[in-house]
């Protein structure tokens, strides 16, 4: 006995060309055949005909072009430093203390211009 999926592939041609009333006849002889539920039966069969089976046609993709950075590598240094001294606080309150915090840290010459990859540029 053939195999399901080979059943399948056998009786998606036949499913999709023929008319309303014949696909009844159709879906009658693979549930008699394989034992699905004629729901079951009808989704494989469509499903057969949309993706025949085999390899097909590769096509090699594309690779992506990675997207531009936001921050540079050194302001991102500068940026994780302030956030863990600010106790890992989330986007919305360091945007809010962002520039206490940097200003705190210049006075206390945690941060200077020139070292650490600091700048004052804002």
């Amino acid at each position: 006995m053939a195999t399901r999926t080979e059943i399948t592939t056998k009786y998606a041609r036949q499913y999709k060309k023929a008319s309303k009333k014949n696909k009844g006849a159709v879906l009658d002889e693979v549930v008699a055949v394989t034992g699905w539920t004629r729901d079951n039966a009808r989704r494989r069969l469509t499903q057969a005909s949309k993706h025949p089976p085999g390899p097909g046609r590769q096509v090699a993709k594309q690779p992506r072009k990675p997207r531009a950075r936001k921050y540079s590598y050194d302001a991102v240094k500068v940026l994780q430093r302030v956030w863990a001294i600010s106790g890992g606080q989330c986007g919305k309150y360091l945007h809010a203390t962002m520039r206490i915090l940097l200003d705190l840290l210049e006075a206390h010459n945690e941060l200077t211009t020139g070292q650490d990859r600091y700048t004052t540029d804002r």
